[in-house]
């Protein structure tokens, strides 16, 4: 097997350094083994970490490092270092040092002996203030009871898996906390092993109680939008033909009772019902469209590379 391993950073600058010794202190016990590619991606950071991650030198591993032009988001960050991945099997792990890479080797021997189509680390003894912890939690409860999932730590960043479950998936936003989501409800087969967790020393944290609204839109777009068999426009098409189906049987019962009943339609709400029910489903079509479009626009915007490459 051979792996690609994606670590995106921001304003990172003082671990970059250190986050990759650990990496090739850790890969270099079973480099014999596998193939491995190191794909490093700032994310448009403001202090040094460019310059940190050009300092990097040429070692037994290819390196790659990508710059975004400008912060997309830590998502997209790892979408551009699955464009330039050329393995079919993933490692993730967070800019942050508070991932242990000496974990990598016992991810993978679970992974490779569990014939696992993704495995994903559990934090169980967390070394993040109450601050972090408490929006944790919370986001994991919600993910749990909205979703197929069972994993206690769903946003965890170190992850192992197959390159191809990522064919049809568009990471954007905070979506890559739900990859491990995503395969589930896509019938995926999915580990998780407990892993060791450490302090952040350096940098800030980008996440907080803003999280959990976070989670819970990215939930309902899954549950919604990322149905294979629920497309956008069938979503909301649907609801625009029921609107549409309401506003033409209003239509005809009004009718009904003006000729055979001579009723003015004045004196029912038929004629209301009827106009709003019709304008109902012309929104819920044009949301359809418009979604579908901004699917497929999204889909194409993934293609461009909106970044410089460094191969070393």
């Amino acid at each position: 097997m051979n792996f690609s391993i994606i670590v995106p950073f921001y304003n990172e600058e003082k671990n970059v350094a250190k986050l990759h010794k650990e990496i090739i202190r850790s890969l270099e016990r079973i480099k014999n083994e596998h193939k491995f590619e190191l794909i490093y991606v700032d994310d448009g950071s403001k202090d040094k970490t460019r310059k940190e991650l050009i300092k990097i030198k040429k070692s037994f591993f290819s390196h790659k490092l990508i710059f975004h032009k400008k912060n997309q988001s830590q998502s997209k960050a790892i979408q551009s270092g699955i464009n330039e991945s050329i393995y079919e099997n993933l490692i993730f792990l967070d800019g942050d040092l508070q991932n242990d890479p000496s974990d990598i080797n016992k991810l993978m021997s679970f992974y490779i002996k569990k014939k696992l189509d993704m495995v994903i680390g559990w934090r169980k003894k967390r070394q993040d203030n109450i601050f972090r912890i408490i929006p944790s939690v919370i986001a994991n409860k919600i993910v749990n009871l909205l979703t197929k999932s069972k994993i206690h730590d769903n946003g965890c960043a170190l992850k192992i898996l197959k390159k191809k479950l990522l064919t049809n998936i568009n990471l954007w936003g905070d979506f890559h906390r739900l990859i491990a989501v995503r395969l589930i409800e896509l019938g995926a087969n999915i580990g998780e092993l407990e892993i060791n967790h450490r302090k952040r020393y350096h940098g800030k944290s980008k996440y907080g109680f803003s999280r959990i609204f976070n989670v819970i839109i990215d939930i309902l777009f899954i549950k919604i939008f990322y149905n294979q068999k629920k497309k956008p426009l069938y979503v909301f098409g649907n609801f625009g033909l029921i609107s549409f189906l309401i506003s033409f049987l209003s239509m005809i019962y009004m009718f009904y009772l003006k000729v055979f009943e001579s009723q003015p339609f004045i004196t029912t709400p038929l004629p209301l019902l009827t106009s709003i029910s019709f304008l109902i489903g012309l929104v819920f079509l044009s949301i359809g469209t418009i979604t579908n479009l901004l699917e497929n626009i999204a889909n194409k915007t993934n293609l461009v590379k909106d970044y410089s490459i460094i191969k070393k």
